[in-house]
C-alpha cells in the first residue's frame, strides 16, 4: 500500500467540473487518485504537485484498464490538467494548478 501523507482538499465546484460530470466515472477515479499521489510539498527529487509514475500502477490502484488510463491522460495534457516528462521507467507527472488541491 502507498504511504499518502498530506491532505488535499476538493471543492464543491468539482461535481460541476468536466472530468467528474461529463467523463466516464474511471476517469475521475484516476484524476482522484493522481492529485492524491503528487507530492503535497518540495521533496528531493520532485518539487510540489509533482511524482514519479507509471500508467500500470495508476491501472492497477484505480482497477481501470490501461487503455481508460491512456485515454484519461490523452485528455487530461489537452486540457492542461498535467504534463508528463517520460523516463526509462515511467514518467514524471505534474498536476497543473496543484495549490488549488491542496
Amino acid at each position: 500500500m502507498l504511504d499518502f501523507k498530506g491532505s488535499t482538499i476538493w471543492a464543491r465546484q468539482t461535481i460541476e467540473s468536466d472530468v467528474f460530470f461529463n467523463k466516464p466515472a474511471e476517469w475521475f477515479k484516476i484524476w482522484f487518485y493522481i492529485v492524491n499521489k503528487v507530492n503535497w510539498k518540495d521533496g528531493k527529487k520532485f518539487k510540489r504537485g509533482e511524482s514519479f509514475i507509471t500508467y500500470k500502477e495508476i491501472a492497477e490502484y484505480t482497477n481501470t484498464t490501461r487503455n481508460q488510463v491512456d485515454s484519461f491522460m490523452r485528455w487530461a495534457k489537452c486540457t492542461t490538467m498535467i504534463t508528463t516528462r517520460k523516463t526509462t521507467r515511467g514518467m514524471v507527472i505534474s498536476v497543473l494548478n496543484y495549490a488549488k488541491y491542496q
